[in-house]
């Protein structure tokens, strides 16, 4: 992934040395969008294409990335000796909202990536790269906007995640301006309570404060701000060998040891979680999360204390445990020296034998694309046979696999996760027709559950602006025996979602 980052920037490195003009800037990025397997042959980069707007107007967008017919995301390319300008961002945020699109990118002298966030007035930055072959996190830009991985509702959920992170950094900005703006009174303040603790015995309160009144503090700014990162550099552990303690303080007070051999973290026993789940989590994350709190957790006082260490394949997995949501555990974990677990973080994670009991198995990259690639070829072979589904696509080492029932922007998206050991079958209505055809599935919800024989999980993400009705599996997909009835399982609901849905959203 960097080679790809180093390979995609360096050209516009040298036209931002040169200064060149907007048009050559323009066609050198659509040359670079190839790199991460976006076609112009097949439709998929579009050049300044003329769109209308009402009756009378049209709107030309530098750049637009399609798939399947449908806009994925929008570019707005200005000259790299350029300055951003406020009514350049306003140019793409009306692009984004013409579009009904959630991301859109400004490349010109940097890299930016916005969000449409909903209910709200206008688009939010969320990340920003420098154009640098050293920039950390062009990884990271990479993994988001290559064609191969490539999802819609993974970008929102990353989107979520940065504005998250963005506002905890703005609280702390506050916090550094309140010190500066009042240092002696804040800062004594702060020390009275640890010197009382610590010299109680000795003396007294009054002689603790008048002893701090004959003390100055001051506190200034050095010019830099705190900006947080989603991705660092990845680096080597001091000692890969060793165990290394980290703490958890987002709506828990958790510690842990992470390993950063298979890159699991151990929550502790006696760390304080959040005893509530956040909205953001699933009804599948929440039936895990209860099961977990029933297991290895106690109530004490209105707190939910761990009272059993617990041992989850990753941090963010740990991180959703303690904090109750959606959390970002590379971020959120942090080790003695307050550093964030990306430090640690590795592609490589060698299976070791842990002494406390594993909830998730941690399985290499590389193996769980070949399980996907093997389980998708068997399972598009087997539905095949039974001749229901007219056209089928080819199989690829992704989580997802996608059956199209007749109307534009809205599928079947079967998933099979293989690092949490689940399948599932998803009605997948994309953001343009959300408003149409979710209220009217909805308004037949018992008919149609009815009709399925099941219970399926509606709007299980209830934030995103696409729409999912889903039914999950969970199984172990490293035996052989285990998928085959998993797929066996996912061909029976898969043709039966495909049969209800097809009839009902043609009927809307």
């Amino acid at each position: 992934m960097q080679e790809t980052w180093k390979r995609f920037v360096y050209p516009l490195i040298e036209d931002k040395k040169h200064d060149v003009e907007e048009e050559t800037y323009h066609l050198h990025i659509e040359n670079q969008l190839m790199l991460l397997g976006w076609e112009p042959w097949k439709g998929e980069i579009i050049h300044k294409q003329s769109l209308r707007i009402g009756n009378r107007n049209r709107m030309e967008p530098d750049i637009l990335i399609a798939r399947d017919n449908e806009y994925q995301f929008v570019i707005e390319v200005k000259r790299p000796g350029n300055t951003q300008a406020k009514e350049e961002i306003t140019q793409l945020e009306s692009y984004m909202r013409q579009l009904r699109l959630d991301v859109g990118i400004y490349i010109g002298e940097h890299i930016e990536v916005f969000y449409d966030r909903p209910n709200t007035n206008h688009v939010v930055s969320v990340f920003k790269l420098a154009i640098d072959l050293d920039e950390k996190r062009g990884v990271r830009f990479v993994e988001l906007f290559s064609k191969e991985y490539f999802k819609k509702d993974e970008i929102v959920e990353f989107c979520k995640e940065r504005i998250q992170e963005i506002q905890r950094q703005n609280s702390l900005n506050k916090i550094k301006e309140s010190l500066i703006a009042d240092a002696q009174t804040q800062i004594a303040e702060s020390l009275k309570p640890y010197l009382l603790e610590k010299y109680g015995t000795c003396f007294s309160e009054e002689e603790i404060k008048g002893m701090l009144a004959t003390l100055h503090f001051s506190a200034s700014d050095n010019g830099s701000r705190i900006e947080p990162e989603v991705v660092v550099a990845k680096v080597e552990p001091k000692s890969s060998g060793q165990l290394i303690k980290c703490i958890l303080t987002r709506n828990a007070s958790a510690q842990g040891l992470f390993n950063p051999k298979d890159q699991s973290l151990t929550v502790l026993a006696g760390s304080k979680i959040n005893p509530v789940h956040l909205d953001n989590m699933s009804p599948t994350g929440r039936k895990k999360r209860e099961i977990l709190f029933a297991k290895y957790t106690e109530l004490k006082n209105d707190e939910r204390i761990v009272k059993e260490d617990v041992c989850f394949d990753s941090p963010s997995g740990a991180a959703q445990f303690c904090v109750g949501g959606s959390s970002n555990g590379w971020v959120q974990w942090k080790d003695e020296e307050g550093k964030e677990l990306n430090a640690y973080r590795s592609n490589e994670v060698v299976k070791v034998k842990a002494p406390v009991t594993k909830i998730i198995r941690a399985k290499r990259i590389v193996e769980s694309r070949k399980i996907q690639l093997e389980f998708w070829t068997k399972f598009r072979d087997r539905l095949s046979e039974t001749g229901s589904i007219p056209s089928l696509q080819t199989p690829k080492p992704h989580y997802w696999y996608d059956i199209r029932i007749g109307r534009q922007n809205i599928l079947l998206s079967n998933v099979c996760n293989t690092l949490k050991d689940f399948v599932g079958v998803k009605l997948y209505i994309r953001k343009p027709v959300v408003d149409k055809y979710y209220p009217a599935l909805e308004s037949r919800k018992k008919e149609i559950n009815k009709a399925l024989g099941c219970e399926p999980d509606w709007n299980a993400n209830p934030f995103a602006s696409d729409k999912t009705i889903a039914l999950f599996h969970h199984t172990d997909l490293s035996d052989p025996q285990k998928m085959d009835e998993a797929i066996d399982w996912m061909i029976r609901q898969t043709l039966i979602f495909y049969k209800v849905f097809s009839k009902e959203v043609k009927a809307i």
